[in-house]
C-alpha cells in the first residue's frame, strides 16, 4: 500500500471509530433541509442548493445541484442524504438591490436567518454540515 492509500484507510478507520464511540446511528443524521427566500422586488434573483459538494482551494465543487431562478417568495423542502449537508447561495444578478431573506431550517430547526439589501452582482452563502457532537 501506497503512504496515499494508508492515510486514507486511517482516517476512515478513524471516524468509524468515532462513530461507534458516540453511539451515533443513522437514524440520528439530518433527514431535511427547507430553503426559504423572499425578496420584495424578485426579478434577477437565483438560488443555487447542492447536498453533494466538496471546497477545494475556497472553491465549491457540486456533485449535484440546483439552480432555481426567483420570481417570488420561495420555499422547497430538500431531503439530506448519508453526507447530511447542504450549501444555498443566494444571487443578485440584477443592476439594482435586492432587499432578499435567506433562510435554512434542519429537520425544523433553523440554522440561518439573515435578511438584507443584496447589491449587484452579490450574494448570500450558507454552507452546512453535520457534525458529530460529543456528549
Amino acid at each position: 500500500m501506497t503512504v496515499e492509500r494508508v492515510r486514507i484507510v486511517r482516517n476512515h478507520l478513524l471516524t468509524l471509530i468515532l462513530l461507534i464511540s458516540v453511539g451515533c446511528t443513522a437514524a440520528d443524521l439530518p433527514k431535511s433541509a427547507t430553503v426559504t427566500v423572499e425578496s420584495t422586488t424578485p426579478e434577477n434573483l437565483s438560488l443555487v442548493v447542492s447536498t453533494r459538494f466538496r471546497t477545494v482551494d475556497d472553491y465549491k465543487v457540486f456533485g449535484n445541484a440546483d439552480t432555481v431562478q426567483i420570481t417570488g417568495d420561495y420555499s422547497r423542502v430538500y431531503a439530506l442524504n448519508e453526507e447530511a449537508r447542504i450549501s444555498a447561495t443566494l444571487t443578485n444578478n440584477s443592476e439594482l438591490p435586492e432587499v432578499v431573506r435567506l433562510a435554512v431550517s434542519i429537520d425544523g430547526t433553523v440554522q440561518f436567518d439573515r435578511s438584507g439589501t443584496l447589491g449587484p452582482g452579490e450574494s448570500l452563502p450558507f454552507e452546512y454540515q453535520w457534525v458529530i457532537r460529543r456528549p
